[in-house]
């Protein structure tokens, strides 16, 4: 029903060209090869199929957490149009030698037509995953063996591109992604409006939230910013969905922070979207203050002090006596690397940094913001995040649509569902600090069955009254908003709940454990944690492995012996 009552049939994408035969060749060679958190009481029982409703949904982004939404969205029975802006599906996995020219992340507008260059990748030319291929894997889709050539545990970018292509081909997903195709506009369809085309006869609007308006332009080059407004309407098209998922990733947008006189200092500043490799030229004989320290901040550093003079990793609240009882991984450090504090002022009129601890570090010739980055939705006009993490709102705001402050997207019912527009707005891959891949399935599980029907979320005002709760807790705990999606430990619970929803039993526990162990390793050893063991030791999570093995051999899947592997 829900398709014979849309406006406008989305074909999918045409077949591919001969110049990239060899590319999906590839592809199917891999693929053929390869057989909050607070407690909460709401009822979500499951009903029968014949029951459920197929809705038409369009999901923005065909990264990892795009793909996970079109799998389980398809299994479910909905109709699905994956949008994605570039040519090829993996989203942040994409590897993209090049980098913008502004290396602070301003774009600044071309001369020509008014556009905006931008590039959307942010992975550098040697990042390996900081968690072990097994825990990375989809539920679905174990990644117990190579897809790309690299079988190493903690692997390149590459492999997990491999791995993402291989996982499109098996859950036959490619047929439902428009590539090359940006969404400029989404935005919520009043029942009432005349001005919008009317839902299908007996549409419940209560029951389901708004009816979605997608406005989007095809054949775009994904370095451009473009927005309605830059546009002829000619080459733009509107088509009605019942459900919006977005997956549009937020590794993208820089965050950089305000320092005094940051704008006069001497030196080169750069954030590290736009770092692809230790250059000579930018770095070699060179002072360098790497500002950060989580896994992109740690590894740029060790890199970089390959060929620098001195390497600065400097961290907020970062204190020496708080590394007493690392010895261990202090002294894993090379000699050109030290650690400091956050920076506190830039000097305008000499290469000199100060830190917290009141350090001026002089003759500084290079500073690296590995700062993170901003959670944007520019298709949605109501609620947009400045670079400086200010938000800037539109005249209309619409209630259905969540505010982003701080990289806290809200109000959201279990960091997935905005109470005022659920189930047909959802979101996808908020949370950090956690094992992405398959939490991505769980959520898109839950979301896809909510669209059906077949499970009942709770009512609108008992889900606002949790996510305000939330917000109030971060409040009286003086956290800053940019930490309300962040869950360590606490996601293998937050992923039960949501499977518990869906009538599934929690997730393996060898998960957690990997992870764990994972986190204990590169604790004591942050620059040799993703080496494997010595001849005749085992990892550390080598229980956990041997599950992970043997789960995927249970559930009909080829493991291959790794390079890395000890037996």
């Amino acid at each position: 029903r829900a398709l014979r009552a849309s406006p406008r049939f989305i074909p999918p994408t045409p077949p591919p060209s001969a110049a990239i035969t060899s590319t999906h060749a590839r592809r199917r060679r891999g693929a053929a090869s390869f057989a909050c958190m607070a407690q909460t009481d709401a009822k979500q029982d499951l009903v029968n199929h014949g029951d459920r409703r197929a809705a038409r949904v369009a999901v923005i982004g065909a990264g990892a957490a795009g793909l996970a939404a079109a799998r389980e969205l398809k299994k479910e029975g909905h109709a699905v149009v994956v949008f994605e802006q570039s040519s090829e599906v993996g989203g942040v996995w994409v590897y993209d030698e090049r980098v913008e020219t502004d290396k602070l992340g301003n774009h600044h507008e071309s001369e020509s037509d008014g556009t905006k260059n931008k590039v959307h990748s942010s992975v550098y030319a040697s990042v390996r995953t900081n968690l072990p291929r097994e825990v990375m894997g989809y539920a679905s889709f174990p990644f117990t063996r190579s897809f790309g050539g690299d079988k190493r545990r903690f692997c390149g970018h590459e492999e997990v591109r491999a791995y993402l292509d291989a996982y499109a081909d098996f859950h036959d997903l490619r047929t439902l992604v428009r590539t090359k195709t940006k969404v400029l506009k989404c935005e919520p369809l009043s029942p009432t409006d005349a001005d919008h085309l009317k839902a299908p006869p007996g549409y419940d609007h209560k029951r389901w939230g708004p009816r979605w308006g997608v406005t989007f332009a095809e054949n775009t080059d994904d370095t451009e910013t473009l927005s309605p407004g830059t546009l002829n309407p000619k080459a733009t098209t509107t088509s009605i969905f019942d459900a919006v998922v977005v997956c549009n990733g937020h590794y993208s947008t820089p965050r950089v922070p305000n320092y005094p006189h940051q704008e006069t200092w001497p030196g080169l500043q750069m954030h590290s979207h736009d770092y692809r490799r230790p250059e000579h030229n930018l770095f070699g004989g060179k002072k360098v203050v790497v500002l950060g320290n989580g896994a992109s901040g740690e590894d740029l550093s060790l890199e970089i002090a390959g060929v620098a003079r001195q390497v600065i990793l400097a961290a907020r609240g970062w204190a020496e006596s708080a590394e007493t009882t690392r010895e261990t991984a202090k002294n894993t450090y090379p000699r050109t690397l030290k650690r400091s504090g956050g920076i506190t002022k830039l000097h305008p009129t000499e290469h000199s940094v100060t830190f917290e601890n009141g350090v001026e570090e002089t003759d500084v010739d290079v500073v690296i913001y590995a700062t993170g980055y901003a959670v944007t939705f520019p298709f949605f006009l109501a609620h947009i995040e400045g670079r400086d993490g200010a938000l800037v709102e539109a005249p209309k705001p619409e209630k259905e649509i969540p505010s982003v402050r701080d990289n806290r997207v809200a109000p959201l019912w279990e960091h997935v569902f905005p109470p005022h527009s659920a189930p047909s707005l959802s979101f996808v891959g908020l949370p950090w600090k956690v094992v992405p891949f398959p939490q991505f399935e769980v959520q898109s599980r839950w979301i896809a069955l909510a669209l059906s029907g077949a499970v009942a979320l709770p009512g609108r005002d008992k889900m606002m009254r949790f996510a305000e709760a939330q917000i109030h807790l971060d409040e009286t705990n003086n956290a800053q908003p940019r930490y309300h999606h962040r869950m360590g430990d606490a996601q293998f619970g937050y992923n039960d709940r949501l499977l518990n929803w869906c009538g599934e039993s929690g997730m393996a526990a060898w998960r957690a454990e990997m992870y764990r162990e994972t986190g204990t390793r590169k604790r004591k050893v942050p620059t040799a944690y993703r080496d494997p063991p010595g001849v005749g030791e085992k990892w550390g999570d080598e229980t956990a492995r041997v599950a992970a093995r043997t789960e995927a051999a249970d559930l009909g899947f080829v493991n291959e012996p790794l390079d890395d592997e000890a037996f």
